[in-house]
């Protein structure tokens, strides 16, 4: 695979991890923690822009959602490390790598 698909597939998966987790983020808060209503609106907005992103992926609708898994459990992670400061264990972590190594064996192993 040339080094710009590599690079065009990676983007498109931390810009879907970003848009879901963001998305469902605000909707949390709507619902769980009682803001406005806006931020429901919001989030269901960019819900539906990570709805849209896969479909940019050059591969067939299962393996690119297999494949997004992994990188949505690292993507996850960093989220609350960084957004709610809550630091990973070392089995998050662990756990975390193995599903990374599994979609990019999924996605990026030549057939």
């Amino acid at each position: 695979m040339a080094a710009i698909v590599w690079i065009v597939t990676l983007v498109l998966f931390f810009l879907a991890a970003l848009f879901e987790i963001g998305g469902g983020y605000l909707v949390w808060k709507w619902l769980k923690e009682k803001k406005i209503w806006i931020y429901g609106l919001v989030g269901g907005v960019v819900l539906f822009g990570y709805g849209v992103i896969p479909t940019f992926q050059p591969a067939h609708f299962g393996r690119v959602y297999a494949a997004y898994g992994g990188f949505f459990i690292i993507c996850s992670i960093l989220w609350g490390a960084i957004v709610d400061r809550k630091l990973p264990d070392r089995y998050e972590i662990i756990g975390g790598v193995v599903a990374l190594i599994g979609a990019l064996i999924i996605f990026y192993v030549p057939r």
